[in-house]
């Protein structure tokens, strides 16, 4: 139990960090797709607490850890709809928010008063009801078109099924006051494992989603530029990346913004809504950023055909 515990864990911390990785480097903070990196942040730090106060009860005992460990565990699933109402907020979306939500309480109650075998047939079907929850809002939300998410949606469906199975399972066993507990998938230790195949895949959903955004939006932005001025990856011959090239990228970027309030992030670069504007880029990025001619020669301007 332990080692499936900690298994737990070092996945939450992966998935997490993959997270982060993706949203701070790949996507940033801004855009449609920033609240939703707090939450899925939030998540991780839910889901590493509870595998952690896990293992306090597990050694130590306790009904408070227990119930602290098992609120922590839902609270995670609980920010997927959550974050999909922050995108995009719909009656479905809050509705889902709110009855994931009130799961949080219940099995944080249930894990308090009733006995262990008992608060864990409750947190099954809640984790069930959380995951449906997450589905719902998934599929009702303005992004429900892309592949990501209804690989989203269909992994929440099938953990909500195998919660649900759990769930009855543990129950019939208590109603009939069996002393033994299910095996095999339905173990506490088969539950953590199908548990770190649905974060995987939900971490890669959420990670492919937020790329997709990513990409359609500077396409779009770079589409309604005059200019763009892009910083290439390499120099022409080599075969590396070019040194520092997300720096220059947001160097770029930020000079742009400084001369041009039209002026939008691009791939690799600014898209700028002046022609003239190329130039009091390049002497702005010379003066206020420090850079060097060779480094200016690497920027191509190019004009957007219409």
């Amino acid at each position: 139990m332990v080692a499936s515990v900690m298994a737990l864990s070092v996945t939450c911390l992966i998935a997490t960090g993959t997270l982060l990785l993706v949203g701070l480097l790949l996507v940033g903070r801004d855009g449609s797709t920033g609240t939703s990196l707090q939450y899925a942040a939030l998540a991780g730090v839910a889901e590493v607490s509870a595998s952690a106060i896990y293992l306090v009860w597990v050694n130590v005992g306790g009904s408070t850890a227990f119930a602290v460990a098992n609120a922590l565990m839902v609270l995670g699933p609980v920010m997927i709809p959550l974050a999909f109402h922050s995108l995009g907020p719909t009656r479905v979306t809050l509705w889902s928010t709110l009855v994931a939500a009130a799961g949080v309480v219940v099995v944080a109650a249930t894990s308090f008063l009733l006995p262990v075998r008992e608060a864990v047939v409750a947190q099954a079907f809640t984790f069930a009801i959380v995951g449906v929850c997450g589905a719902a809002a998934a599929l009702g939300s303005r992004e429900a078109h892309r592949t990501s998410i209804r690989v989203l949606a269909g992994t929440l469906c099938a953990y909500a099924l195998y919660c649900a199975t759990r769930g009855i399972a543990i129950a019939v066993a208590v109603v009939r006051d069996d002393e033994s507990v299910p095996g095999g998938v339905f173990s506490d230790t088969g539950a953590i494992a199908v548990g770190v195949v649905v974060i995987l895949l939900v971490t890669g959903a959420i990670s492919a989603f937020w790329l997709a955004d990513r990409r359609e939006n500077l396409l779009a932005a770079a589409g309604s530029s005059v200019v763009l001025v892009i910083v290439p990856g390499r120099r022409l011959g080599d075969t590396g990346r070019l040194p520092r090239f997300r720096e220059l990228v947001e160097d770029v970027r930020e000079a742009a913004a400084a001369i041009d309030s039209g002026a939008v992030a691009v791939f690799g670069g600014a898209g700028l809504s002046r022609i003239g504007a190329a130039t009091a880029l390049k002497d702005t990025l010379r003066i206020d950023h420090g850079w060097t001619e060779e480094e200016i020669a690497l920027l191509t301007q190019t004009a957007v055909e219409r």
